[in-house]
């Protein structure tokens, strides 16, 4: 077996164990590092599970094209933490001390040897991300003061700030996000809007229930509010120039790249004939309607279709429209697709649409998809003993997570 074999089969052995293994990674961790504590939210209960996410995500796309320019952003990302050579060593350390411990008589120097090698390729991949940002003088992190501050329908927050340095975003990325009450909580969320009008960007936040940044975000920002973002990132971006037919499909608060998505195509000459499918809980869930009237006012040719559960619906007969919807066209070999919104709703449309003859190079989505969703960590008796954590929707963090399809940064489920 070659090395990542090796670590993928480990790894599904202590798989069950999961909860425990990254305790004693972390108990480790600061008892070698104690200084590294600091960085790491009070309340280490979610990142439990953040953690194996990520490191099970490597590990399921070791072999991915992808994977080692999503690393070097992500050491990119971890700049803002002030991470060194010598962390990057003692966290390989701490982790293969964790696997190691839980795996018993099954562990022997060969394998030690893979999880090594194999840790070292990824450990190198982010320091050269980190060590090329820091090259390009870029700002390890940025100051942004809000400005403006909306909480709509109770459950979305439409959050203006304007950064302290120019920052540099495209369409369809996304950044992490602080806020000052949460010291080392970070979130992804998705740029929405247009860019360069006077240095403002715009943040979707749905509220989570339970999530600790969701509801600051919501509930405990104003104007003068000052967050910290790390660097712009994701590779979901608009369909290039040229491209003479698009569809747009959100839910949620995945609108909001569709968003920053839909005033660049709108912007070019000539733009692309554009249909926007956005689906939501209920009719009153659709939080930027007056934007959207606008847009429809402005550009007559759009086409936009809305998915709700209307009254006395079934929890699914929305999904069900539109997924009908969907099957009917006969035009998906010639067009591109920009789809974005939670999670499952963005591999289950993912797989309508190839099943309907979508090419897979015409749908704009990050391009390792999740896999914490299909997997469970631990069995009845020991969830009943040791609860895990809330279940976050979008890991790419996200640490960023591995993914942020537009399977966003925006952690909210559609129950159409």
């Amino acid at each position: 077996m070659g090395d990542i074999d090796v670590v993928r089969a480990g790894l599904a052995r202590v798989e069950r164990r999961a909860a425990h293994v990254v305790r004693y990674f972390y108990a480790h961790l600061f008892h070698g590092r104690p200084r590294l504590r600091a960085l790491f939210p009070a309340d280490m209960d979610d990142q439990y599970e953040r953690l194996f996410a990520a490191l099970v995500q490597v590990v399921d796309h070791f072999d991915h094209p992808g994977l080692t320019g999503h690393l070097e952003r992500l050491g990119r990302d971890h700049r803002k933490f002030g991470t060194t050579d010598a962390d990057y060593a003692a966290v390989g350390d701490s982790l293969i001390a964790a696997i190691r411990f839980h795996s018993g008589s099954l562990w022997d120097e060969d394998t030690e040897g893979a999880w090594q090698r194999v840790y070292g390729v990824a450990a190198t991949a982010m320091q050269n991300g980190a060590y090329r940002s820091e090259a390009a003088l870029e700002p390890a992190l940025w100051q942004a003061r809000v400005v403006s501050h909306r909480l709509l329908g109770g459950r979305t927050a439409v959050v203006q700030a304007v950064p302290d340095a120019p920052y540099h975003w495209l369409p369809g990325q996304y950044a992490t996000v602080t806020h000052p009450r949460l010291p080392g909580v970070w979130r992804p969320y998705s740029f929405a809007g247009r860019r360069g009008r006077e240095g403002v960007l715009e943040f979707h936040v749905g509220r989570v229930p339970g999530g600790l940044l969701s509801t600051a975000l919501c509930d405990a920002t104003a104007p003068g509010t000052l967050l910290q973002l790390g660097p712009a990132s994701g590779s979901a971006l608009a369909p290039p120039p040229g491209t003479p037919a698009v569809t747009l499909i959100a839910a949620g608060s995945g609108w909001a790249p569709v968003k920053a998505v839909l005033d660049e195509l709108l912007a070019r000459r000539p733009a692309p004939r554009v249909r926007i499918e956005i689906a939501a809980r209920t009719d009153q869930d659709f939080y930027d309607c007056a934007h959207l009237a606008g847009l429809l006012q402005a550009h007559p040719a759009l086409e936009v279709h809305r998915w709700y559960r209307q009254r006395g619906e079934g929890r699914v007969r929305a999904a069900e429209r539109l997924h009908r919807h969907l099957r009917a066209r006969q035009d998906w070999q010639t067009e591109s697709v920009y789809l974005s919104g939670p999670v499952m709703f963005v591999h289950e449309i993912a797989e309508l649409l190839g099943e309907c003859g979508l090419p897979q190079e015409s749908l704009a989505r990050d391009p390792l998809p999740s896999s914490v969703q299909s997997r469970g960590y631990a069995s009845h008796a020991e969830r009943l003993i040791d609860p895990p954590p809330v279940p976050w929707i979008d890991p790419d963090a996200r640490t960023r997570p591995l993914v942020h399809d537009r399977a966003s940064a925006h952690a909210e489920t559609l129950t159409a």
